[in-house]
């Protein structure tokens, strides 16, 4: 495997307190990673920062070019937490999967005719396609899930970065999208995930990155980053009342 996207010392501040704290981290190609961290260690802030949107100091580097700050030109796709996202608007399921073209458009003009096959061809890999005339506001969590992740493939990423995307959905839903988080990796693509399900992150991510105060204080095989020294390591950091 080969590095995809290196992180190179990343610090964000909110006001006096330091969301991230010199971060630095590499994803390759055909990876899949978990990212577990308590509640305001900082994973939404590092996959926001990966992704370009939002600022930060230090760099990001994909394929050896530096395109930090650059979300539509940088081959990455980053899906929002589930709850963040506009269900409420009357849009399809295949109207929304295509606004993850954007990047491949023109200004001003519409979404061609191969726009939509490849947002139908998401569909279809993620066994949504009969869900295409859908509007949104039907879906249930796990079909909501997997629009996003379609949307995110549209854009023909090489690295994808999630946010909590197991939150909500009951067990077999979560099973089936880690299983099909997992098999994207036969594609190339790097996959990172924050979780809150440790058990998931210690079971089906080879490999798992900690979180505690902004600080990456693990990065290994994830039995070992999980393993009851590695949690203990992350609750001792983590600040009174977290």
């Amino acid at each position: 495997m080969s590095d995809l996207l290196e992180a190179r010392g990343l610090s964000v501040d909110h006001g006096r307190r330091a969301a991230l704290q010199d971060v630095s981290l590499t994803l390759r190609s055909g990876e899949a990673v978990a990212l577990v961290g308590l509640n305001g260690a900082g994973k939404s802030t590092l996959l926001r920062v990966l992704a370009g949107l939002q600022a930060a100091r230090g760099e990001v580097v994909v394929h050896r070019s530096h395109c930090h700050h650059q979300p539509c030109s940088a081959p990455i796709a980053h899906v929002g937490q589930r709850s963040t996202a506009r269900w409420d608007l009357p849009v399809t399921v295949l109207e929304a999967v295509l606004t993850g073209r954007h990047r491949f458009r023109r200004r001003g003009r519409r979404f061609t005719a191969a726009d939509r096959s490849a947002a139908l061809a998401c569909l279809e890999q993620l066994g949504i396609a009969e869900l295409a005339d859908r509007p949104v506001g039907q879906l249930s969590g796990g079909q909501a899930q997997r629009v996003l992740l379609a949307r995110a493939l549209a854009q023909e990423p090489l690295v994808l970065l999630l946010d909590e995307p197991l939150a909500g959905l009951d067990a077999p839903a979560s099973a089936a999208l880690v299983q099909t988080l997992l098999e994207l990796r036969a594609t190339g693509l790097a996959v990172l995930c924050a979780l809150h399900e440790l058990d998931v992150a210690r079971a089906a991510f080879p490999r798992t990155l900690a979180l505690a105060q902004g600080r990456l204080v693990g990065d290994g095989p994830s039995a070992d980053v999980l393993s009851p020294l590695g949690l203990e390591r992350l609750v001792c950091l983590a600040p009174v009342g977290a």
